[in-house]
């Protein structure tokens, strides 16, 4: 696979935590922080795509220092869970813990997403998607499992770091081709993330250590996929 242009990006540092720590956080967030502005609560929806032998999964499992994800991605409201229309096409390539992210609106609606099954071929146009973006792929992509997941958004003050909070974690639908089991309890663990042009987290939010928070890689999409197949790692 290869990028056109590979510009590095702002760091993404994770920390996790119990799902069920979610929501004080998040509380405490709010004292601390500015709320985003355009985007401050919201459940996401991510369709995962790999190949038949699951070489993007397998880049993460081995601890690659070059990854790479592919998602469709849709917004419902936090309030009434109805989906958006706009989806969108994101290519997520991350070199350490720099990350450079190809992000691309689609000319198919949620509807159109939530009405098709996983294992439909007309998912298959998310290919030419990826060429037209200069993304070079030797093998078909096919859409593994959606994952469904809460986020709150916030602005550090002091730095501008942009702060999220992903609760609920869970695999609401599985392509059959590519995944054989199901379980669509939410994952224990929640993800606290810092995105920011530094890696070093501002010295007042280390007081998240006392809410359980670790530092630490984490992929949505390799743990829902190990809690899918009873893997632990």
């Amino acid at each position: 696979m290869a990028f056109n242009t590979l510009q590095i990006g702002e760091h993404e540092t994770k920390y996790v935590l119990h799902n069920n720590k979610a929501d004080i956080l998040r509380r405490w967030l709010a004292k601390k922080c500015q709320p985003d502005p355009d985007y401050h609560e919201g459940k996401i929806s991510s369709i995962y795509f790999d190949t038949k032998d699951f070489r993007m999964l397998n880049e993460k499992l081995s601890s690659d220092y070059l990854k790479t994800k592919v998602r469709l991605r849709w917004y419902s409201s936090i309030d009434s869970g109805e989906p958006f229309p706009a989806t969108f096409l994101e290519i997520k390539n991350k070199i350490g813990s720099a990350r450079v992210k190809i992000r691309d609106r689609l000319d198919i609606d949620s509807e159109w997403v939530l009405s098709h099954a996983l294992h439909n071929p007309e998912y298959l146009v998310i290919n030419k998607k990826i060429v037209a973006q200069g993304v070079i792929f030797k093998q078909t992509l096919y859409p593994v499992f959606q994952i469904n997941y809460c986020r709150s958004r916030f602005v550090e003050p002091l730095t501008g770091a942009r702060l999220a909070v992903d609760g609920n974690i869970h695999v609401t639908r599985i392509n059959r081709q590519m995944v054989n089991r199901e379980n669509f309890v939410p994952l224990p663990d929640a993800v606290f993330e810092l995105k920011s042009q530094s890696c070093i987290l501002p010295d007042w939010l280390h007081q998240v250590n006392a809410l359980g928070c670790r530092k630490g890689s984490f992929s949505k999409y390799s743990a829902c996929y190990a809690q899918l197949q009873r893997i632990i790692y």
